[in-house]
């Protein structure tokens, strides 16, 4: 089987060498290769990029992971696979702490050193960053990103499409929407309704994009 990591940008060469730290531990993947709608196919980053066209000719051989890291964009690709029958895997670097409590979906990965604790629930296609933390009985949903250093507490929810940012802090107990958006550094106290961005220490909440996209 191959790996194809859906995006050849900065994330996605992040998520390749993530891919190449597991292929290490286990040789799981005969081969790992970028899937780019807009690069020609060729060399590239020590491996090789291919479209999507090229990879629907080869869906037998393959499984991939989405390496966006836009909420939107990240559901956006990860439905075209899964409509065209291209089988997503999960990725979790050999230093994450993984309860054995806890749970993830199809399409997710998890960065070195994040912590997920016990009965922790992660959907589909999500991308939890380098030393993230998630508290005891959290659930996050679909397509979510939670950034380097984020912290959600223990026995929080959340929506799918949510971005957290690097260093926020979001208190346990809480319910954060669909869309919303937590500028980095911020610190959540209260439970956020769907499609807001909040920013600062006390989080507040400000004027987001009308297509709550992040970048």
């Amino acid at each position: 089987m191959k790996l194809g990591v859906y995006g050849s940008g900065g994330l996605g060469k992040e998520v390749f060498e993530l891919a190449q730290r597991c292929n290490r531990n286990s040789s799981r993947w005969e081969e790992i290769v970028f899937i780019d709608d807009f690069r020609n196919e060729g060399d590239f980053f020590g491996t090789k990029s291919i479209r999507f066209e090229t990879l629907l000719e080869l869906k037998k051989t393959f499984e991939c992971v989405v390496g966006i890291g836009e909420p939107s964009s990240r559901e956006k690709l990860f439905n075209k696979l899964t409509e065209n029958g291209i089988s997503l895997t999960t990725i979790i670097d050999p230093s994450v702490v993984f309860s054995a409590t806890a749970t993830i979906g199809e399409g997710t990965t998890i960065c070195e050193f994040a912590s997920i604790h016990a009965d922790v629930g992660i959907g589909r296609n999500c991308l939890i960053q380098p030393y993230c933390l998630i508290g005891h009985d959290t659930k996050i949903g679909d397509h979510c990103v939670l950034s380097t250093h984020c912290s959600p507490g223990g026995s929080s929810t959340y929506g799918n499409r949510v971005f957290a940012g690097m260093h926020s802090s979001i208190k346990e107990k809480l319910t954060i929407g669909d869309d919303v958006i937590i500028a980095m550094g911020a610190a959540v106290f209260q439970s956020l309704q769907s499609g807001v961005t909040v920013v600062g220490n006390p989080a507040r909440i400000t004027k987001g994009r009308d297509d709550h996209k992040v970048f």
